[in-house]
């Protein structure tokens, strides 16, 4: 399985410090965790879902990895969009170490899925991260919507 990050171009893909300071969809603030996504699509919905237009950096780029072995999907029975329900099964998942990654639904498409990769595990670091190219959001997707 494919895995898609954008980022900062100054951030190494596998870099999971933001998790470490900020609460994010499947951590509390302090639980390390890097978000990947199925798609390069969905990677590129899953930031500017946090990001006014003005906020958008220019200087992102993308990274890919591959999986040998596909991430389970997360037996999560609750709604994705609960927060204190979802960084629950996170953190309860991150605590447990058994797996690599895991497979979530994504909140903004729900039959695309996230993937959730626990940096404490021991092949987290086997991990291999090739940058395939600088990254620009086409400015029509951040427009603001007129009402009809």
């Amino acid at each position: 399985m494919h895995l898609f990050r954008l980022h900062r171009a100054q951030r190494r893909a596998a870099d999971y410090g933001g998790s470490l300071l900020y609460a994010n969809r499947w951590n509390q603030a302090g639980t390390p965790m890097l978000y990947a996504s199925s798609s390069l699509a969905l990677a590129c919905l899953e930031v500017l879902v946090h990001l006014t237009p003005s906020q958008i950096p220019s200087d992102y780029v993308y990274s890919v990895a591959t999986l040998d072995e596909p991430p389970e999907v997360a037996d999560f029975r609750g709604d994705p969009a609960d927060e204190l329900a979802t960084r629950r099964f996170g953190q309860w998942w991150a605590n447990e170490r058994q797996e690599l990654a895991i497979q979530v639904p994504s909140v903004i498409v729900p039959v695309e899925f996230n993937v959730l990769l626990s940096p404490t595990h021991s092949d987290f670091t086997r991990i291999r991260w090739y940058s395939e190219g600088r990254f620009s959001f086409d400015p029509r997707l951040l427009r603001v919507a007129e009402p009809v």
